[in-house]
């Protein structure tokens, strides 16, 4: 049996990105980077980490890596457009956060623009659930969004805000079940933030876009009205190339566009699938994290999927205002054709006329200068043979000389139209 080349990668891609035990309590520093052409491979600075800590380093092009850090855990992902770092530290008597495992001034030397920065403190199973007074204390405010996860058995805060230090706060408290379970909790929560963060990228390319588009909307609408007064072929070519420039600056912010706004509706989808997965019950009268989050995620994912569809729909109504107008102009050509044509018609049938009447002369001609000679000829004669009169004679050769020139003529005349 030959295997299929691509066998191994794809089954791989089913285990690529593993998750990772968490043991409670702990602390979590999850940071997202996007990247761009022109920043340096974030796996170098990963290598150089590694090398520092004295652990394993990552393979050559590695999408994922983890390794021990002390009594924690480091984290690097690689996605299409952004990088993922996590670093977790377990232990009782936690005092600073996560992310001081890490020697000094590494992650300052990070490529990329962070996108995502998130402190995540998850308390013991063993802890009573935190007062009213604790979250605020916590989070600064009582705006916080909170939701019981696990059937019940664990409980998420956060209030989805940019602290002072440039860090979003997640607060966990571990109901009792395993480090497995805790894990892709925390996961799904860091995911939840990344892929939101992620796919509002194109909200402020969608809001910019609205004025543009409207003047197009109106360009657009104006040249239709026009084709109903356009008359002259002029008018119509003027129109043509009017639709021509719109179409062309709507198919430049397309071309700008299309990327973001489908990477959007992908994330989007990312988002909703790992809130669901998540399986939210109301605590007292906190909003749950995902109606806390759809309050503001979901209109602004609404204006990116209106915007993408009128560019669509601008777009397509270009193209038929473009293919009416085309059709015109052929038609208007069609019709100067025809009259071209029937121009055309009427000059062959008068060169035809021409033609004969020139023919009709031509043949005249040619029989008198023959009868001409003929008559010499015969005068000459007549001298040496007296019997010969000459004016019988010429009455019967001008008949037959004409009607020999005519023949020849419609001969050659035949011979030149069967050509």
């Amino acid at each position: 049996m030959i295997d299929h080349p691509l066998r191994q990668t794809l089954n791989d891609e089913l285990h690529s990105r593993p998750g990772m035990a968490v043991t409670s309590p702990a602390r979590i520093t999850h940071l997202a980077f996007t990247v761009s052409d022109g920043d340096s491979d974030p796996l170098a600075h990963v290598r150089q980490l590694c090398a520092t800590l004295g652990v394993r380093p990552p393979e050559h092009d590695a999408q994922h890596h983890g390794v021990a850090v002390g009594s924690g855990l480091f984290k690097y992902e690689r996605h299409s457009e952004f990088y993922r770092i996590s670093v977790t530290a377990s232990g009782e008597g936690l005092t600073e956060e996560a992310m001081a495992r890490l020697p000094l001034g590494w992650v300052d030397q990070l490529p990329g623009k962070r996108l995502v920065a998130i402190h995540t403190h998850i308390l013991a199973k063993k802890s009573k659930l935190p007062t009213l007074q604790h979250i605020i204390r916590h989070f600064g405010h009582d705006e916080v969004a909170c939701s019981r996860i696990h059937q019940g058995r664990s409980t998420v805060w956060s209030d989805f805000r940019i602290g002072k230090d440039g860090f979003t706060r997640m607060l966990v408290h571990d109901g009792g079940v395993s480090p497995d379970r805790l894990g892709r909790l925390t996961r799904r929560l860091h995911e939840i933030e990344t892929y939101r963060m992620m796919a509002l990228l194109a909200y402020p390319m969608a809001r910019n876009l609205q004025g543009p588009l409207r003047t197009l909307e109106l360009s657009l609408s104006e040249a239709i009205d026009a084709m109903l007064s356009a008359k002259e072929a002029e008018d119509d070519a003027a129109l043509l190339q009017r639709l021509s420039m719109i179409a062309r600056d709507v198919e430049r912010i397309s071309n700008q566009t299309s990327y973001r706004f489908a990477a959007a509706k992908a994330y989007a989808a990312l988002v909703d699938k790992r809130l669901s997965e998540l399986g939210e019950e109301r605590v007292m009268n906190f909003q749950r994290l995902g109606i806390f989050l759809d309050r503001r995620f979901a209109p602004a994912m609404a204006t990116c999927h209106a915007v993408a569809a009128r560019i669509l729909s601008l777009a397509e109504r270009c193209e038929r205002a473009s293919n009416l107008l085309r059709t015109r102009v052929d038609i208007a050509l069609e019709g100067q054709n025809q009259k071209l044509l029937h121009s055309m018609n009427e000059r062959a049938r008068q060169q035809l006329m021409l033609q004969q009447t020139v023919e009709g002369l031509s043949v005249a001609a040619i029989s008198y200068y023959v009868i001409g000679i003929i008559e010499k000829f015969l005068g000459g004669l007549g001298h040496s043979l007296p019997w010969l009169t000459t004016w019988p004679t010429e009455l019967v050769v001008i008949p037959v000389v004409i009607g020999l020139v005519w023949s020849g003529a419609r001969m050659i005349r035949r011979r030149i139209t069967k050509n």
